[in-house]
């Protein structure tokens, strides 16, 4: 009855949510011109601040910054810091929503800022467990990239799935399987870029805030132009957390 309870509780009115993650990665990256090889250890970190509001509705601002979480796949391997915005609706499982977000990408473990990107989002997102020990999220993402002078650079539209099965106690399998579909304007207009990904690996949740996952799995981008068609390969292991720091009703 306490859990029954519990669950008709109306959402909080306001919550600050903590996310991170503590990675080691080592990644091969071969292009027609270049092979690389690197290790990486640094964190990944966020801050979610969000307002529930009436009818489903909910409007956040956000802060990320380290280097992407183990089994994403940006355009640059090294860190980053971001902060944006969004609103969403919820009906049931399904979150459509828009977003906008301000990326400084740096060389190395914060060095030299190499670029400066400002993507404008469109998504949808949608929550289904078939069995209790059995969640499925695929995520349909359009975007706009513009550059630090909001010209535009690039759109893309993209679909993921996050499958994540319970093999026995704490222990989880999960995979990320992933397709994008850039076409670039300006300067790079003409070009267009198909990447696929997947990574799989295992998870063990201590609780519902931690957990331990290790994965593998890479990356091929094909693409108009020949020195932009990339191959990479990535195996690591992380210590992810997420908690709320506050909830306001």
């Amino acid at each position: 009855m306490a859990a029954v309870a519990h669950a008709a509780e109306p959402p909080p009115s306001f919550d600050l949510r903590a996310e991170g993650s503590f990675p080691f990665q080592y990644q091969q990256t071969q292009t027609a011109t270049s092979r690389q090889n690197s290790e990486t250890a640094a964190p990944f970190g966020a801050l979610t601040a969000t307002a529930h509001l009436s009818n489903d509705w909910s409007a956040s601002v956000f802060g990320n910054a380290g280097h992407d979480q183990l089994g994403r796949f940006r355009d640059n391997d090294n860190t980053f810091a971001s902060y944006g915005s969004n609103i969403a609706k919820r009906w049931g499982g399904l979150l459509t929503g828009a977003s906008i977000e301000h990326t400084y990408y740096y060389t190395g473990s914060f060095g030299q800022t190499s670029s400066i990107a400002n993507d404008v989002n469109v998504f949808a997102r949608y929550e289904w467990k078939p069995r209790v020990d059995l969640m499925i999220t695929p995520m349909l993402v359009g975007t706009t990239r513009l550059d630090d002078a909001w010209v535009t650079q690039r759109y893309s539209v993209g679909v993921s799935f996050d499958i994540q099965q319970r093999l026995i106690g704490n222990w989880w399998f999960v995979t990320m399987p992933r397709i994008r579909y850039s076409s670039y304007v300006g300067a790079e207009a003409g070009r267009r870029d198909v990447s696929l990904s997947t990574v799989a690996g295992l998870r063990y949740r201590f609780n519902d805030h931690v957990s331990f996952t290790t994965l593998a799995g890479g990356e091929s981008r094909s693409s108009t132009v020949v020195d932009k068609r990339r191959e990479k390969f990535v195996a690591g292991a992380s210590l992810d957390f997420d908690f709320d720091l506050l909830r306001w009703r």
